[in-house]
């Protein structure tokens, strides 16, 4: 099974290239890479610390779920349209060249 390249801005605009296995979740795929992204619950979708921004191929991801929106809109950083938890995007072939930034860390 071949590997899914996704595109990854991190904090600072710094883009990195990642490589992930189909049927992981993009969480996993970040963590795995070394960018700094919290994911605090594991996946659990209880605490938003693995927020992104899909800057290119949303209607790829496709639309989170009204829980998924409640958590992401109580962060200050929630954008309508573009916020997505990575722990709940999951790695299909169809997602090759997606393009990412990592959100602002809550505190």
């Amino acid at each position: 099974m071949s590997k899914i390249q996704i595109d990854v801005a991190d904090r600072n605009g710094k883009q990195h290239s990642l490589f992930a296995s189909p049927g992981g979740t993009l969480m996993n795929a970040l963590r795995s890479a070394g960018l700094p992204i919290a994911a605090i619950c594991g996946g659990a979708m209880s605490c938003a610390t693995c927020h992104v921004y899909v800057k290119d191929g949303y209607e790829r991801v496709g639309i989170p779920d009204e829980d998924e929106i409640d958590l992401l809109s109580e962060s200050e950083h929630y954008r309508e349209g573009i916020s997505r938890l990575s722990c709940q995007i999951e790695i299909l072939p169809s997602l090759a060249g997606l393009c990412v930034e990592l959100a602002a860390e809550s505190v």
